[in-house]
């Protein structure tokens, strides 16, 4: 109406004309005036409370059998269209171990009550009112659908109330806000920390013969997602790209998909955990005769176990693999590993090559070959048994004993350390060039 009128009309002008439309002297004119240009150009003798306040009377005083616990179903139909429409305005809490989302949504719902229908021209111009309304019957005046979670740790009555506008056609518009509780099961936890997490809130009837058919008013809508409008200094925020709110017969899921700030657990977790794995391959190059070798190795495996008890805290118990715990755990056995060589270069050192030698420069094991040549010089007739009983050892001995009893020395022991400290960085470095690069597709 307003594109077919003349620009920069006074409103006398436009009472004028809407009067030439309607010859019949009816009020139609400046009923339409008031829905077409927001009460600008009409004057009414009774005022909008008195109006409101003759509404309510009507339709919910005393004489009225209005009922808040029946469907106000259309003549001849077994359903009533209830539209609804959701909003994401902020992220209040993810607990991961606990398997639950909080999220501030905005719940608007509609629907047509013809109970509530009244006619502006017999109460004085009035187009719409508020009534109070909840999932309650006792905190509500008018009728609402039974809708709720079902995935619910928090059910949408502990939702602030609210109360519902009504139009003079019997139309109502119900419009929530609050923090919105669900359990979830967190899609995509596998790539911990490099995670997007996912979370379906389903919602529905709670009747247990439901007659409310549930359409989606428009997509989901998100505010405070902008940059200047974005909650700072929390560990997720939500990817709407990746969110999504679809009608699967008369559920409504709307799902969430949040981006995990990993650079946190990069800082705590990840680069320190391969950065003490390294360090521990740093035994290989201490001689066995310095005696921090084998602490310094215990020390830095401690630390590596430290990191894990401190991932295993933020993190749900599951027989899932996530890709973290590959990280950790393997590392872990690289540094038990490269200790338990250390401790095998202690026995070798110390047991087979037996390097303290006493004052006169000769090594103990020197000293036992003189002691038992002496022996044998000594009872030159017990000799030949000794040597028919070595023998008969000898061919006994399995192949165990040989390798037990393989001549090890100082430049063999340095031979094994410098292996190690070829091999063990390189299969590290491999074992972390396949779990990055297996991160995609963990």
């Amino acid at each position: 109406p307003e594109e077919m009128l003349p620009k920069n009309l006074t409103c006398a002008e436009l009472a004028d004309i809407f009067s030439s439309a309607f010859p019949d002297g009816s009020d139609k004119m400046c009923y339409d005036a008031v829905i077409e240009f927001h009460y600008e150009c009409c004057e009414f003798e009774t005022s909008t409370i008195q109006c409101e306040q003759a509404v309510h009377s009507s339709l919910l005083g005393d004489d009225s059998d209005y009922s808040v616990d029946v469907e106000p179903l259309p003549l001849n139909q077994e359903q009533l269209d209830a539209s609804v429409q959701i909003s994401y305005y902020a992220l209040t809490n993810i607990d991961v171990v606990a398997g639950t989302a909080e999220l501030f949504l905005g719940i608007e719902m509609t629907w047509n009550d013809e109970r509530l229908r009244w006619d502006p021209k017999e109460f004085g111009g009035c187009f719409h009112t508020q009534f109070r309304a909840s999932i309650d019957p006792e905190l509500t005046n008018i009728w609402v659908p039974p809708f709720d979670l079902v995935n619910r740790e928090t059910s949408l009555q502990d939702l602030p109330e609210a109360y519902g506008t009504v139009t003079s056609v019997g139309d109502v518009v119900w419009n929530r806000f609050g923090s919105v509780k669900a359990l979830c099961f967190f899609d995509g936890l596998e790539k911990f920390p490099y995670d997007e997490l996912t979370c379906s809130f389903t919602f529905t009837s709670t009747s247990a013969y439901p007659r409310i058919n549930y359409s989606l008013l428009g997509n989901l809508t998100f505010f405070g997602t902008s940059e200047h409008e974005i909650r700072k200094y929390q560990e997720f925020a939500v990817v709407p790209e990746k969110s999504s709110i679809e009608l699967e017969g008369n559920f409504i899921v709307t799902t969430f998909t949040f981006k995990r700030a990993s650079r946190y657990y990069n800082l705590k977790i990840v680069i320190p955990t391969i950065f003490f794995t390294i360090l521990t391959f740093g035994t290989f190059l201490l001689d066995q005769r310095v005696g921090e070798r084998l602490g310094f190795g215990v020390s830095v495996l401690l630390v590596i176990v430290a990191q894990a008890i401190l991932t295993s805290d933020i993190l749900p118990v599951t027989e899932e693999r996530l890709w973290i715990n590959v990280l950790t755990q393997g590392s872990q056995y690289f540094s038990i590993i490269a200790v338990a060589e250390s401790l095998l270069v202690a026995y070798l050192h110390y047991i087979k090559v037996d390097p303290i030698v006493g004052k006169e420069g000769i090594s103990s094991r020197e000293r036992n070959d003189e002691e038992q040549a002496s022996l044998v010089e000594d009872n030159p007739e017990e000799a030949p048994h000794e040597e028919k009983d070595s023998e008969s050892t000898n061919d006994k001995e399995s192949l165990l004993s040989r390798i037990n009893n393989f001549h090890w020395t100082v430049e063999k022991i340095q031979v094994l350390d410098f292996w190690c400290f070829i091999l063990f960085p390189s299969f590290y470095g491999l074992f972390l060039i396949i779990l990055f690069t297996s991160l995609r597709n963990f």
